[in-house]
């Protein structure tokens, strides 16, 4: 059978992690090992509260590292250089598993019997597990602001021009949020896999993904993302395909809860996002020039999208416009670096760019 280790980063959520590990450490497929990459100031302080948590589990080894470089990227990857299982599953500190999540991703692994298979994702549904219902008493959920704007998204998501328009206007899908720089993956399930209830994937989603962890040392995420790493699983789990097939377990639930507090303002965010996905490009592609009208034509598009979604959840400081505005601004100097050069130089611009709010 695949041993599997879990990989956490997490960064000042000491309340919300000692919630989602004890559904970790009881999984019906325990893990060998448990990694956790701490950013927070008082890292162990934590250490010591998850230590007494893993007492119970003497089989699991645990791993608490401090944080080399605090951002979410770059802790995966510490946490995955620190992994000794074939599996290596990536959770967020917020994401709460089902007790049979990790058996029904193994499922799927133990059924390829051809080595085709790459990564396994699991599906984010929006109950807690009923298995620790109260595990997320008196935490308090991310804002999105939207107001009224949740029902009447659920309404026009019933017809097709609906999800047109949520899709390729509103940017609500990812497929439109990320350029893909080595062209369209769109896989048949193989026979193998055909007793099991699987969709093929392009991205999997890092509140809850798995990969063998050959695959995951092979293409890390952008070590150049130690700021605000915005799209980083779509870019890793994308170059993942490159290795093989990336599936989606169907039966396997997690709640990702989304906890309130987030690292940088909405501004801000959405302009990393697109100054990440120009790093991706610049790094990835084949012939990086041919993508860039088409990135400059997605900047104009997100501009009239965030627009619309600021409008409709009454954000009227605009701050996802704006933060449009910003990398229409900015992308001319990600453009200009050399690719060799990114590692050391987008770090500080990413800093000088948080600096300046």
């Amino acid at each position: 059978m695949l041993t599997w280790s879990l990989v956490v980063p997490t960064f000042n959520r000491r309340d919300v992690l000692l919630r989602v590990l004890p559904l970790a450490f009881g999984q019906t497929v325990p893990p060998v090992q448990v990694v956790i990459v701490d950013a927070s100031p008082d890292w162990q302080v934590t250490r010591q509260a998850v230590q007494a948590l893993a007492a119970d589990h003497p089989a699991i080894q645990l791993d608490y590292l401090q944080a080399v470089t605090p951002s979410s990227a770059t802790q995966r990857n510490q946490g995955v250089e620190q992994a000794i299982g074939d599996i290596v599953v990536m959770i967020d500190d917020d994401s709460f598993l089902y007790p049979d999540y990790v058996e029904r991703i193994l499922a799927v692994y133990a059924a390829d019997t051809q080595g085709v298979l790459a990564g396994v994702n699991g599906v984010n549904v929006p109950a807690m597990p009923d298995a620790d219902a109260g595990a997320s008493a008196g935490l308090a959920r991310k804002d999105d602001r939207r107001g009224g704007t949740g029902g009447l998204r659920e309404r026009v998501m019933r017809y097709r021009l609906g999800r047109w328009i949520s899709s390729r206007i509103l940017f609500q899908d990812m497929h439109a949020l990320f350029l893909k720089y080595e062209g369209e993956r769109n896989p048949a399930v193989p026979p193998e896999f055909a007793h099991l209830d699987v969709t093929p994937m392009t991205f999997m989603s890092g509140h809850g993904l798995s990969v063998h962890r050959r695959i995951a040392l092979a293409e890390p995420l952008d070590r150049s993302l130690r700021y605000y790493a915005a799209l980083e699983d779509l870019d890793a789990s994308y170059r993942y395909g490159r290795h093989g097939l990336l599936l989606r377990a169907n039966g396997a639930n997690l709640h990702h809860f989304e906890v309130a507090g987030g690292r940088v303002k909405r501004r801000t965010a959405t302009t990393f996002q697109l100054l990440n996905m120009l790093v991706f490009i610049k790094r990835n592609a084949d012939r990086p020039g041919s993508w860039l009208s088409r990135y400059r034509w997605m900047l104009w598009r997100r501009l009239l999208g965030e627009t619309i979604k600021d409008a409709l959840s009454r954000r009227w400081d605009f701050p996802q416009a704006r933060g449009v505005v910003t990398a229409m601004r900015s992308w001319r100097a990600v453009w200009r670096t050399p690719a060799a050069d990114l590692n050391q130089w987008y770090p500080a611009y990413q800093r000088a760019l948080l600096d300046r709010g």
